[in-house]
């Protein structure tokens, strides 16, 4: 997938991809995603993508973007506090998962900001999101879609 920014990603419709290419990845070894979900908010607002990553290496891996065809945008972000106690989000490039640990996207923390949603979605549906790793590798975790009042079950 070709995007203006690394960690930023388009759709497979958006960049010309047919949804079964990303497939050819190879999976990343030692990487498993867990308790992966959407939280939708109503109207245009955008959605967030939250999961844990365990890397059960002895390595670092590097989470390097995000696709999907369910939103014509998926980028990596992160919520931060400044020293003046504002709350913002910025894009990130990567995210390192430590070597025998884990990497934990959450509400107020890292997340996968997903806007421009391919068609509806409504609460319980399941959303594929493939993750990127660095050397091109790729995971796919499946997603259930839940209000923000619901948050992480």
């Amino acid at each position: 997938v070709m995007s203006a920014m690394p960690g930023m990603s388009q759709s497979g419709a958006m960049s010309g991809m047919g949804a079964g290419q990303g497939a050819a990845a190879r999976a990343p070894k030692n990487i498993s995603v867990q308790d992966c979900w959407i939280r939708l908010l109503p109207g245009s607002a955008p959605s967030a993508g939250y999961f844990t990553i365990e890397n059960s290496g002895s390595q670092p891996v590097s989470l390097t973007g995000v696709r999907t065809d369910a939103f014509g945008m998926a980028m990596l972000h992160k919520t931060s506090q400044s020293k003046q106690g504002v709350m913002g989000m910025s894009a990130v490039h990567d995210v390192a998962v430590p070597a025998k640990g884990q990497l934990v996207f959450a509400p107020s923390g890292y997340h996968v900001m997903l806007e421009k949603p391919a068609k509806p979605l409504r609460f319980g549906d399941k959303v594929a999101l493939t993750l990127v790793f660095g050397a091109g590798q790729a995971l796919t975790a499946q997603c259930e879609a839940r209000s923000p009042a619901s948050g992480a079950k």
